[in-house]
């Protein structure tokens, strides 16, 4: 088949939900359905990205639920609006080579999953790779480098990669335990041909019924908790699956917008955007606010000792602080990116048409320019452990 003949096929309009699967040491999934390995054992360079010591980190972000710049972000002055100091051409440009194992559907001129279509209601083409690839990068400034806050043990066997898109997570934490395997999971094959020896990746569904049988030391999910039908339901496999001591992490933006200093205008676009992104979500039976929850998540599912952090993404590079300006930059784009490919697929359920939802898009990307408005999203890392034996 042709691409113009798969750009004609009708995609239905997607629900929020499910985004990935597990798998065990011997390429077994945790669900009985059909899934597909996507695995290479081709030498690559090491990450260049180091994770910083414990340390550091503690100095950086101190307590329960600790959030950088606790007295509230302060903005920059004019000369640090846009004075050309961060452009696109400032982000590397990686490409990933995608699998043929499985067709793809194209809506709305971008490129989307074929296995369980609608389950994951973002773009896997390589335009979404870029932002996603981005978007990290942009994690790895705001927490200093760090992928994670769990206290995993120091030696890990096993490592698991919930929603792992591109690979890039499980790439550079394999770079960081070359002693544990690391498996990615993702409903789409996009994850790249060179990559450290101890890793894998696995086509397959998380919100499935998961067979027992492996035990991982770590478990981790970005991006994912809020397009879940259940979340608990996840947790509990995760749980089952994992060794006594074992940590899981889930790590997600709230869904809203805030700000230290009420600058936040009302009826401002991106709030408006937000607002209206929950109504659709809820529609689906999902929670665009679900990061905020991660603690009776886990708890229901009978995790322990859950830790939180919290970290602020401004909406633009309108902070006196150069860190949160890239930040800042990082996070605009992203969002510029991301905001027209959900609008369209979710809008028309509210009755919006494409020259509204477009308006929206327009005064949204104006509000993230406008420097009298300090605004930020704020990323929740939610880590619970299941308890030891005995």
């Amino acid at each position: 088949m042709t691409d113009d003949q798969s750009r004609n096929q009708d995609a239905t309009t997607p629900h929020a939900g499910g985004c990935a699967a597990s798998a065990n040491s011997q390429g077994r999934p945790l669900n009985n359905k059909k899934h597909t390995a996507v695995t290479s054992r081709s030498n690559s360079p090491k990450s260049q990205l180091q994770s910083p010591s414990d340390a550091a980190v503690d100095e950086y972000f101190d307590g329960e639920a600790a959030e950088q710049y606790p007295g509230g972000i302060e903005p920059g002055g004019p000369e640090h609006e846009e004075d050309g100091e961060f452009s696109l051409n400032d982000i590397d440009d990686d490409t990933s080579i995608t699998s043929s194992v499985h067709r793809h559907t194209f809506k709305n001129g971008r490129r989307y999953h074929k296995f369980r279509h609608g389950r994951y209601p973002i773009p896997n083409d390589e335009r979404e790779q870029n932002r996603e690839d981005m978007l990290h990068a942009m994690m790895l400034e705001a927490t200093g480098g760090r992928h994670f806050f769990a206290p995993i043990t120091a030696h890990p066997s096993k490592i698991l990669d919930l929603g792992t898109g591109t690979g890039i997570w499980a790439i550079e934490v394999a770079d960081m335990y070359p002693g544990a395997e690391v498996t990615g999971v993702d409903l789409s094959p996009i994850q790249p041909e060179w990559t450290p020896p101890n890793v894998r990746f696995l086509v397959d569904d998380m919100e499935d019924t998961w067979l027992a049988g492996d035990r991982f030391d770590f478990v981790h999910l970005r991006n994912v908790v809020p397009i879940l039908k259940s979340p608990v339901a996840v947790l509990k496999n995760i749980f089952t699956n994992l060794k006594p001591g074992g940590w899981v992490e889930l790590q997600d933006v709230d869904g809203k917008v805030h700000t230290d200093d009420a600058s936040i205008p009302l009826n401002w676009p991106l709030s408006r955007f937000c607002d209206l992104m929950a109504q659709c979500f809820a529609a689906f039976g999902t929670d665009a606010n679900a990061a905020e929850r991660g603690r009776a998540y886990m708890e229901e599912a009978g995790f322990v000792n859950v830790r939180h952090h919290a970290i602020k993404l401004p909406y633009g590079p309108w902070a006196r602080d150069r860190t949160l300006r890239v930040v800042g930059m990082y996070y605009r784009i992203a969002c510029e990116e991301m905001f027209p490919v959900v609008g369209v697929m979710h809008l028309p359920m509210l009755g919006w048409s494409q020259d509204e939802a477009e308006v929206l898009f327009a005064g949204c990307r104006a509000a993230m320019r406008d420097p009298k408005v300090h605004a930020y999203g704020l990323m929740h890392f939610w880590s619970g452990q299941k308890p030891e034996e005995g």
